[in-house]
């Protein structure tokens, strides 16, 4: 399951950041990595970006959907 099919307000964990340089390099420099729990707070229309949420933090960044295809994910459900 990837980023792009939680819906806003889903929460889940990375488990893993697939891709190259720099898609690695991107979600790094967010602070995004595996083990992150994170929650989608928008989905812009028209395929636009998603504006998701470190959980921990609070911390909130736009990602383009074409990096969210990269991120795999797990549930959150414990």
């Amino acid at each position: 399951m990837t980023l792009l099919e939680l819906k806003e307000g889903d929460t889940a964990v990375i488990s893993r950041i697939s891709g190259g340089k720099g898609v690695l390099s991107r979600m790094a420099g967010l602070g995004l990595h595996e083990g992150k729990t994170i929650r989608v707070v928008q989905a812009a229309p028209f395929r636009g970006p998603l504006l998701i949420e470190d959980v921990l933090s609070g911390a909130r960044t736009m990602i383009g959907r074409g990096v969210a295809s990269h991120v795999e994910i797990r549930d959150d459900k414990r």
